[in-house]
């Protein structure tokens, strides 16, 4: 087996082999290129290098990842074909890069924190398997709430309804940005995501601002939305984030902007779509939207951190 090293996070350049090695492994992991950039708006490049650490091996192949958040979740990523998905010591020696970085948040001062990650499917890979051995090795337990994977094929896609009042379109402006973030942090009250935040998003590939799709009213607010993602790779699209403004809910319009927005995914080359789920009201505003559950995975949970 080849030797490995691992580093820190050292910018852009990083992101895009990780992207290119969830591509690469799009049937063996629920992580796709969307949820990465997603996630990465939270800080910037110096700042990421705190919470992502990589491993290489010695031709310089990436063959690992974790990437530890202030609020306690994480992920983990071992590349398939690499010759590691079995190596139980290269999975621990990955959670405890991540057991390190929550000490390191609560010795520096951050309040202490429960270790959380998932979609987790031990029957879809013998990565997941081998990461749930080690999470369990390492005292996590499944945490019973609900979520999973649904997917969709993007052959045939009806037409989006809205009740009056209302219109679809895309995030094309500054004051759409503002909208949008707005109408974000409605939906996930309490958020963080700020219009810098969201610059950050529209910086990161494979960003499309045509598949930034939103629900307006006449005046020009918006109140829904449902960002798409293209995985070229595989031809496959992801929805992530979806939401609607509080004072706009239970009208079917999460239903139409995502409906909206599989057809954004389709014009732009994607033959299937997914989608993540952790409520029963998510779930079935996918699907009404056809999507139909196709993994359920696991979310692990571990205790508070306590400081070193």
């Amino acid at each position: 087996m080849p030797l490995r090293s691992s580093r820190p996070y050292a910018g852009a350049a990083d992101l895009r082999r990780m992207e290119s090695g969830l591509a690469h492994a799009y049937s063996r992991t629920s992580l796709r290129v969307g949820d990465l950039s997603w996630l990465s708006r939270e800080h910037t490049h110096r700042e990421l290098s705190l919470d992502i650490h990589l491993w290489d091996d010695d031709a310089g192949q990436l063959i690992a990842w974790t990437y530890f958040r202030a609020n306690g979740e994480f992920n983990v990523f071992v590349a398939p074909g690499a010759g590691y998905e079995g190596d139980a010591a290269l999975f621990d020696e990955l959670l405890a890069v991540v057991d390190e970085a929550a000490r390191a948040s609560v010795g520096a001062g951050d309040p202490p924190l429960s270790l959380c990650t998932y979609g987790v499917d031990p029957s879809r890979s013998p990565e997941d398997r081998a990461l749930a051995a080690a999470l369990e090795r390492s005292g996590f337990q499944v945490d019973p709430s609900l979520g999973g994977v649904m997917t969709r094929s993007l052959d045939q896609v009806p037409a989006p309804s809205l009740p009056d009042g209302y219109r679809l379109g895309w995030v094309q402006t500054r004051a759409h940005v503002i909208g949008r973030v707005e109408a974000h942090r409605a939906a996930f009250a309490p958020s963080d995501l700020s219009v810098l935040k969201y610059a950050r998003v529209q910086r990161t590939w494979p960003y499309r601002p045509m598949l930034d799709r939103v629900v307006l009213t006449h005046d020009d607010e918006i109140v829904a939305f449902c960002t798409a993602w293209l995985d070229e790779d595989n031809a496959a699209g992801l929805l992530e984030p979806v939401g609607t403004h509080p004072a706009h809910q239970r009208r079917g319009l999460a239903r139409a902007v995502c409906t909206d927005a599989l057809h954004a995914l389709r014009e732009a080359g994607a033959r299937t779509a997914q989608v993540g789920f952790g409520s029963e009201s998510g779930y079935a505003t996918y699907r009404a939207a056809g999507f139909a559950q196709t993994s359920t995975e696991l979310a692990f949970i571990r205790s508070s951190t306590a400081a070193c």
